[in-house]
């Protein structure tokens, strides 16, 4: 179905009113009082130095956002933050210089071709000279119901004539007659077309003819279509797309240095004592836990005797639980084939004295060839493991503790090995839901006082069955009512006490995971051992930079790599499947489309027509689309990762893989081929044909599909209509004090999992076409100027990270950017040599070459750099450190506890006087129910609407990693020049070291940032 120029302006038309509408409520909404907060959260968020004021001038927050420099943006929003706008940024230069070209050169030669005309007036002969004989050959035809979505063709093939059911002929011959609906006088005979020489000829209709009937419309006279083949015009789309090409390697190359920028910046900023310090230790030996025997106690195969299993997997057969040991199990069997050996040997006295020889010429430099057998065995890092553990009285922590200071020495400042806190984590998330509601009840009740309201007790319903032993000695088996005050004490204290009874059990030996959180003193031995191979046994000791540790999955931390490599195979299967099962309503939505009989009656109405035409693909395949997210996320977390932001990244690949098969290549070859399948069926050769007219329209599909993201997902985004709508209701009906409030706005959290694929995919649909369809490369850079402000607006006043990688997501981008190159060359390579052009497609086909050697060069030359500091830059900031404070090597000694429990899981980081602060709130609140008087408590949550920001503090999850790498330790203006923005970075690193200024080697690091590198510096 082509979508006319008509339909497109029409559905151009309503979004661009949507966005202007939602433009100028925002703009209204931003400064009025009640929705100020929501729309500007981080301008109100105690605790958290605010961005820059913005004036309440209708649309002010436009220049405003348009002209906030990057120290701005990192000091508010990170530098992930910083790196996400430049990527948008970087779409705008770039769809800026290509729409000038492809508009200016492309887009004429297109309208001023003349093959839409051509196929439109003879679509079979495609500008053949008229036969007469055709015209007479050719009956009127009859439409059947086959059609095709991306071009609108009808197929009309010929009516049955002909009856050939007669009886038998004689031998030889076969005969016919007409039907007896035909009336063989409207045909003429040959010798009345043809002259009385035919007079003898007869003839009879091809019934496997086809009339293909393309349906055009004006806009298709803009693509690549409207070009006649082997036209020397093509050559001029051949040149475009070199140009195009080699521009888009400048600016990609350009980014990739500001990437890698913004990349030392941060980990040159990060504060002392973090993971700037230490490392992940995964895959530690000589521990149970996530080996197959211990997994398999976990499943049907624990019927398994245990013998047998230990026999089996005697190298991990150390049960930490049991207190046993197979040292000796391991070294018995070791001396018993020693043994055999030397009794073999004993007969041949002259062999073994040669053996003995070698053996001892070889024992070298610390090396030891056994002389029974004449070999030497590579160490064995689960038997060494296993025998440490043993020495240190059990204890797993110190093994790994000497491990690593054999290699660094005094460098290495602490320990913190992870545990098993499977039965603890469901303990504490009760815990806090309890005390959360609780802490509401507080609020609804003072909401009611200040209303004058009557403050009646609340009775809530108790299961006592539900709560384990606790629960049914003190409330039976069978529901009660109880007063809630008195539940909540009640049950808060009895989860307190099983809390602490579980963090002890999880400390136990038999609960230590493979995993440890290895600090450092100083930057180089933390690059050193992040980057460097520390066994050759590639199943232990497998070493990474530790993420924050506020972003881990810690119970992730618990697999090996053997079921780290199982669920990753297991999870790529999901993935594939889960693309093909989507297939499904690519190809639905695609069937939907070419309903003739339906699309008859719609496209008679204008609007209803724009809207299935050119809204209703779009918004069909963007609500399916809407649920993958979600799966990629599970079954990222399913495959091991360890952390937020390695979930998160991944999801950047795998969503943006996903539309690339899905939205792309699905909808591509579906709204080319899925509706021609009778065609095909009668005739194959005829899809070649097919696909070089039909397959560039399916442009102005994806044309319309980025329209959508660019005006309607854009200006929504920046309203963010449910969220606003549920903050509405719950403030004026639900929400009575300002701490309640406060949680309905303040840590409105984002990721980027979802925001870069659909910009990537964005960048690949318009370079793709932008030759083919020039009109979409405009369409493209009209996406990213408004995807760029509203979410620098965003990034700025509105959200906060969830974690910071860093502007690690850059090397996704430029993995899928090249990929948009690959596509956008093969495309043209295919759609020239349909075109029956013989120089260009291999013309074009050169770049391929070009788009390899490129992609090559840049991970050669950036992605090192990218992963980790350089030794010389953690060199340097050692010294800087040692300068300010002293010997770095001390730092160690300085850890106060919050540096200590940095790297515990949160489930071990239990506030008693949260816990004692609920219990007496709840405390003087039932003493108000039942009659007595407390102004203090309700003073301390005085309502006052005109509070700007700072008086109460709403609860927060774990520390965001904006809160890290974000404020700043003062409100900075936007930096115009050099020296401000120096000096806003130096407030930046500032402000890092603040907020660990209790976590942190801090007190060593008092003078050591007034040296911060600055981004120029970086």
């Amino acid at each position: 179905m082509a979508t006319s120029g008509k339909s497109l302006a029409i559905t151009a038309g309503i979004y661009a009113i949507i966005a202007l509408l939602v433009f100028i409520f925002f703009s209204w909404w931003r400064t009025t009082k009640l929705t100020r907060k929501f729309f500007s959260p981080k301008l109100y968020t105690p605790g958290e130095h605010r961005p820059p004021p913005i004036s309440a001038r209708f649309g002010a927050w436009v220049p405003k956002v348009l002209y906030m420099s990057e120290a701005e943006v990192i000091r508010c929003g990170g530098v992930d933050a910083a790196m996400y706008i430049k990527i948008l940024r970087m779409g705008v230069e770039i769809f800026l210089i290509v729409s000038f070209f492809v508009l200016v050169i492309i887009l004429p030669i297109n309208c001023t071709g003349s093959e839409v005309d051509n196929l439109m007036s003879d679509p079979n002969g495609a500008g053949l000279e008229s036969n007469p004989l055709y015209q007479y050959l050719v009956p009127n035809g009859t439409a059947t119901n086959s059609s095709n979505a991306a071009t609108g063709e009808a197929i009309t093939t010929l009516p049955d004539v002909y009856n050939s059911t007669e009886g038998d002929p004689p031998p030889g011959m076969i005969w016919w007659r007409y039907n007896d609906d035909i009336d063989p006088r409207a045909y003429q005979q040959p010798e009345q077309v043809l002259g009385p020489n035919y007079s003898t000829y007869g003839w009879r209709w091809d019934q496997a003819y086809q009339q293909v009937d393309y349906k055009f419309t004006s806009l298709d006279k803009t693509t690549i279509s409207n070009i006649p083949p082997r036209s020397p015009r093509l050559w001029a789309h051949a040149v475009i797309t070199w140009v195009v090409s080699f521009f888009v390697y400048m600016c990609l190359w350009k980014y990739n240095k500001e990437a890698l920028r913004l990349r030392i910046f941060y980990l040159l900023n990060q504060p002392p004592g973090a993971e700037s310090h230490t490392i992940l230790c995964q895959d530690v030996p000589g521990v149970a836990w996530g080996t197959i025997p211990n997994r398999a106690d976990g499943t049907l195969l624990k019927i398994i005797p245990k013998s047998v299993k230990q026999q089996a997997f005697k190298q991990t057969a150390m049960l930490a639980e049991k207190g046993k040991s197979t040292v000796g199990g391991v070294g018995g069997a070791v001396g018993g084939v020693g043994s055999g050996a030397v009794k073999a040997l004993a007969g041949n006295e002259d062999l073994e004295s040669s053996n003995l020889a070698a053996a001892q010429a070889l024992s070298s430099g610390g090396l030891q060839v056994d002389a029974a057998t004449g070999r030497w065995e590579m160490r064995d890092a689960w038997a060494e493991a296993v025998a440490g553990i043993k020495a240190h009285d059990g204890s797993v922590g110190a093994m790994v503790e000497e491990e690593f200071r054999k290699i660094y020495g005094e460098d290495l400042a602490a320990v913190h090995m992870v545990h098993n806190t499977s039965a603890l984590d469901p303990l504490v998330a009760e815990y806090e839901k309890l005390r959360l509601a609780c802490t509401d009840l507080i609020d609804n009740y003072i909401s009611l006082k200040r209303r004058g309201k009557e403050m009646a007790p609340k009775k809530l319903t108790v299961l006592g069955a539900a709560m384990g032993a606790w629960g049914r000695e003190k409330y039976g088996m069978k529901p009660v009512k109880v007063d809630a005050f008195e539940f909540y004490r009640d049950r808060l204290t009895e989860l307190r006490r099983a809390i602490h009874e579980e963090q002890g059990k999880a400390q136990e030996a038999s609960n230590v995971f493979p995993s440890a959180f290895v600090t450092f003193k100083r930057r180089t031995s933390q690059v050193v051992g992040a980057r460097t191979l520390m066994s050759e046994d590639l199943s232990a000791w497998r070493c990474q930079a530790a993420p924050r540790a506020e972003e881990i999955v810690w119970g992730n931390l618990g697999f090996r790599i053997w079921e780290r490599s199982g669920r990753t195979l297991a999870m790529y299967g999901l993935y594939v499947a889960g693309m093909a099962f989507f297939m499904i309503p690519v190809a639905a939505v695609q069937g939907l489309l070419s309903m003739n009989s339906f699309l008859d009656f719609v496209n008679s109405i204008p609007i209803a027509g724009a809207f299935l035409t050119g809204m209703l693909p779009g918004l069909a395949l963007k609500i399916f689309l809407a649920l993958v997210p979600m799966f990629i996320v599970m079954m990222n977390k399913f495959a091991g990762m360890v952390s937020q932001s390695q979930i998160d990244l991944g999801l950047v690949s795998r969503y943006f893989y996903f539309q690339v098969v899905t939205l792309f290549l699905g909808s591509f070859i579906a709204g080319t081929f899925a509706n021609q399948l009778n065609q095909f069926i009668n005739d194959p050769s005829s899809i070649i044909t097919i696909f070089g007219t039909s397959a560039p329209q399916t442009a102005i599909f994806f044309l319309t599909y980025v329209l959508l993201e660019a005006l309607l997902t854009g200006s929504l985004t920046l309203m963010r209509l449910v969220p606003l709508i549920i903050f509405w209701v719950k403030s004026r009906f639900l929400a009575g004090t300002e701490r309640a409030k406060a949680r309905l706005w303040q840590n409105q959290l984002m990721a980027y999992g979802v925001l870069v694929p659909n910009d990537t995919m964005a960048f690949l649909l318009c370079l793709t076409f932008c030759t083919i369809c020039p009109i979409i490369a405009p369409v493209g850079l009209l996406y990213f100027m408004v995807n760029y402000m509203v979410w620098k607006y965003q990034q700025v006043y509105t959200y906060t990270p969830t974690y910071q990688s860093g502007g690690l997501v850059w090397v996704r981008v430029f993995d899928q950017c090249m990929l948009g190159m690959v596509m956008f060359h093969l495309l043209m390579v295919a759609i020239l040599g349909l075109k029956k052009s013989i120089g260009a497609p291999i013309f074009v086909l050169i770049l391929l070459t070009f788009d390899f050697v490129f992609w090559v060069a840049v991970h050669k030359r950036f992605w090192r750099p990218q992963e980790c500091l350089s030794l010389i830059s953690a060199a340097d900031m050692d010294a800087k450190e040692k300068a300010a404070k002293g010997d770095s090597r001390q730092l160690g000694k300085e850890l106060d506890q919050e540096v200590s429990d940095r790297y515990l899981s949160p489930s071990f980081k239990f506030s008693d006087e949260q816990h004692e602060q609920t219990l007496d709130e709840a405390a003087r609140m039932a003493a108000v129910l039942a009659g007595g008087e407390d102004e203090k408590l309700f003073a301390i949550y005085e309502e006052d609407d005109d509070v700007v920001a700072g008086d109460v503090e709403a609860p927060k999850p774990a520390a965001s990693a904006t809160a890290a790498a974000a404020p700043a330790a003062a409100a900075v203006p936007a930096a115009r020049n050099s020296t401000e923005y120096e000096e806003a970075s130096e407030r930046f690193h500032d402000a890092s070291s603040q907020k660990y200024n209790r976590s942190s080697y801090a007190s060593s690091y008092a003078s050591a940032e007034d040296e911060a590198p600055t981004p120029r510096d970086a």
